[in-house]
């Protein structure tokens, strides 16, 4: 493994369409578990302009309305334009309800043996991953992004900027000597916009370092220098953007989902799963795992490549240590 390199990692805002399709067929499932806690679901969703695509299997004792569902997430999220907007958009569904259940249990009821000896219906290789790089024990390139994101979010939730629209990419390149973060190397940041023109694209690209790079950059340990290369929309500007621009799909942004592609991921996707998914939730249990091992510090400089493979478990191993 070279000592010396750079690495980027990119993230997206609630508005990106393919976030926008994860958070749709989360929703569903949360909906279904809120109404009957043993259901079995999985939700898919797709959109383009004008459209929402789900297809779901399930198995419940309650119904749900799939169509209301997926309006009042993009309502959320905010997407008004007369491209796509929660009111006219066409939602299509393909439905399919699934044999009832023969392993229905209540975990509250259950001893930790009972818990442990539940067997899982299907297969997957996950992988738990964690590093001192950051409080959150994540890779500081996906930590930056993600906060970026955020902020990027922000500006246009609390009108800071209110000339933006849902859609933002964020990504930062960070440059490693001795395998350690030395200095980042580049911050991208796509932010669409309601209408050609206004702002100017040198007015937004001046209010956006303003209201979201500097602060995001305020209180890290490892700040843009000089020679760091700040890139604010530079093919232009991008108009509203979200699904009317380009397409989405549950499931297409694992990488940013876990480690930003530091670390190896199962390429499975995390959302649109009720808990008996073991792709999803061996993910997390994974994950919990590897934070435990790396939180308490017992390994330090050399061993630091040590720290973080042996964070990286088989989910059927993490379930006995957890």
């Amino acid at each position: 493994m070279k000592k010396d390199f750079m690495f980027t990692s990119e993230s997206v805002t609630e508005g990106h369409p393919d976030k926008l399709c994860d958070q749709i067929s989360d929703a569903i499932v949360d909906h279904f578990l809120q109404k009957d806690p043993c259901s079995r679901v999985i939700a898919e969703c797709a959109v383009s302009t004008a459209i929402v695509f789900i297809a779901a299997r399930f198995n419940s004792a309650e119904s749900v309305d799939f169509p209301g569902i997926a309006r009042q997430v993009i309502n959320q999220v905010g997407y008004d334009q007369e491209s796509f907007n929660a009111k006219t958009c066409s939602i299509l569904t393909s439905l399919k309800e699934l044999p009832a259940d023969t392993c229905i249990f209540d975990e509250k009821n259950l001893s930790d043996e009972a818990i442990e000896n539940i067997k899982v219906k299907n297969q997957v290789t996950v992988f738990g991953f964690a590093c001192n790089q950051t409080p959150a024990l994540m890779p500081l390139p996906i930590w930056l992004a993600r906060k970026l994101s955020r902020r990027l979010a922000s500006a246009r939730l609390q009108k800071i900027l209110p000339y933006l629209c849902p859609d933002g990419k964020t990504q930062v390149g960070i440059e490693y000597r001795n395998r350690k973060p030395a200095r980042i190397h580049s911050v991208t940041v796509i932010a669409s916009q309601r209408a050609d023109g206004f702002p100017t694209l040198d007015r937004l690209r001046d209010e956006v370092k303003q209201a979201v790079i500097e602060p995001v950059f305020q209180d890290e340990g490892i700040k843009p220098d000089n020679g760091t290369r700040i890139f604010v929309n530079p093919e232009g500007p991008f108009i509203i953007g979200g699904p009317s621009v380009h397409s989405g799909l549950t499931g297409r942004k694992n990488a940013i989902d876990t480690y930003g592609e530091y670390s190896r991921h199962s390429g499975a996707a995390l959302s649109g799963k009720d808990p008996m998914r073991i792709d999803r939730v061996g993910a997390y249990a994974a994950r919990y795992a590897a934070k435990n091992i790396v939180a308490p510090g017992q390994y330090t400089g050399r061993d630091l490549r040590y720290r973080q493979d042996i964070g990286r478990r088989n989910c059927n191993a993490c379930r006995k240590e957890l």
